[in-house]
């Protein structure tokens, strides 16, 4: 076991280790910092935007993103979808000629309105074509859409004026490649494949003077024709794009089934429907080859999947947050739950998994190679396993605030001041 203290760093946010003594960490305030043993170097970043996520896939090659908040907050008001325009469009043309033009021309544009209605019911159903359920779980569809778009824009009107960026290095942070994310959402979740950097998006999260909105993407940076030819050479400015029709909050890359796990908020309907804003689900099962078929799993209870794992047997692990969405008046918004449970998919089945006397969970992460896992409770307790989750004990750590698996060890943060990180080998299967 190894312990870096960074006494002179204010609490940290995230962290990751490149080797057993080296990797970046980030604060809470968004300054990203090289470390080694026990010495921290800062990294400038870019000024136009404040860090939120990092990623490095060696020592001298990553990515950041985050945003450039707006001046001032936007007023609140509701959105209407971009399919719906035309309806509205039409309506108002029928109102405006009702008055003073003759009985035919409004049965005209009602007529018009009729057509572009049915227009949409038919196009709402054509993504069916592309849906069949999973024979292993009553849980999981799997789906045959092909994945990748190029938007030009995706637009949240409640972050008006928000830009989002990301930022490329290729030589240790000395200096970056800036480019800004067709989209105001949030970034929210940061990986790569190869030499390909995916970004999460999360529309709005939280609560506050603008409604919360369900919605995100993945947005694709790198020319790597690793995963897929498509990303060989991708426009500057109009990167590849997975919409998702919900909110992403993490990334899982599993090398033993050759898949990307992506996990967040549950499905936000669209007008009219596609594949993915049609089927429920909150964990989304993509090939790293991003091509189909992929995989929409459905944990219970309709709620954000906060951290999600993947054991030595193939068991998905989850924690789920401790909130339900619901919708009122038009909004979206979310009711208290008493805890943030812990669950296990297993032969295609979920079970609430309890682990007396916690019974609410920020995190789970299990050690590829391995057979061991780490669950932490609400309060900072951690618990382990060495057998796929079958039985668990607690550890003597207090304060932990999130935990990362690297090669075949658990690493954590600790602290009351969240300024230390342990990296603690574990036993490899054998």
């Amino acid at each position: 076991m190894k312990t870096f203290s960074f006494s002179n760093l204010p609490p940290l946010r995230d962290f990751q280790f490149l080797t057993d003594s080296s990797g970046y960490v980030l604060t809470q305030s968004g300054q990203l910092y090289q470390f080694e043993n026990q010495r921290t170097t800062l990294v400038k970043t870019p000024e136009q935007f404040v860090v939120s996520h990092f990623y490095f896939r060696d020592q001298m090659h990553g990515a950041v993103v985050g945003i450039a908040p707006a001046a001032e907050r936007p007023v609140r008001k509701a959105t209407v979808g971009v399919a719906a325009l035309p309806l509205l469009l039409l309506a108002w043309l029928i109102w405006r000629n009702y008055r003073g033009r003759s009985i035919r021309n409004w049965r005209t544009h009602l007529g018009l309105l009729v057509v572009s209605g049915a227009l949409t019911l038919s196009c709402s159903s054509a993504w069916q074509r592309y849906r069949v359920p999973d024979p292993g779980s009553r849980y999981a569809n799997v789906l045959t859409q092909p994945l990748l778009t190029q938007p030009f824009f995706h637009h949240y009107v409640g972050n008006k004026g928000q830009q989002s960026f990301i930022a490329l290095t290729h030589n240790q942070g000395g200096n970056w490649q800036t480019q800004l994310i067709p989209s105001n959402f949030y970034p929210t979740a940061l990986t790569a494949l190869d030499r390909t950097y995916l970004v999460g998006t999360y529309a709005r999260e939280q609560a506050g003077t603008v409604p919360l909105h369900g919605d995100g993407d993945i947005w694709l940076y790198g020319a790597d024709a690793a995963p897929t030819p498509q990303l060989a050479a991708p426009a500057r400015h109009r990167p590849y794009c997975i919409k998702m029709s919900r909110g992403v909050t993490g990334f899982l890359v599993s090398a033993p089934d050759s898949a990307l796990y992506v996990f967040g908020s549950d499905r936000m309907p669209t007008l009219p429907s596609t594949v993915m804003s049609a089927t429920p689900g909150n964990i989304y099962v993509v090939p790293t080859s991003l091509k189909p078929p992929t995989k929409l799993i459905d944990a219970p209870d309709t709620v954000d999947v906060r951290s999600l794992s993947r054991a030595d047997n193939g068991d998905l692990w989850t924690t789920l947050a401790g909130r339900r969405p619901y919708l009122s008046h038009g909004n979206l918004g979310y009711v208290a739950l008493p805890t943030k449970k812990l669950l296990r998919l297993r032969a295609g089945q979920w079970r609430t998994v309890v682990l007396p006397p916690f019974t609410s969970f920020e995190q789970v992460e299990f050690v590829p190679g391995t057979r061991a896992g780490y669950a932490l409770a609400e309060k900072g307790e951690m618990l382990e396993t060495q057998d796929d989750g079958d039985t668990w004990h607690p550890l003597p750590n207090l304060s932990v605030h999130k935990m990362h698996a690297w090669h075949h060890a658990i690493t954590w943060l600790q602290g009351a001041e969240a300024n230390q990180l342990v990296l603690c080998q574990t036993p490899v299967k054998k």
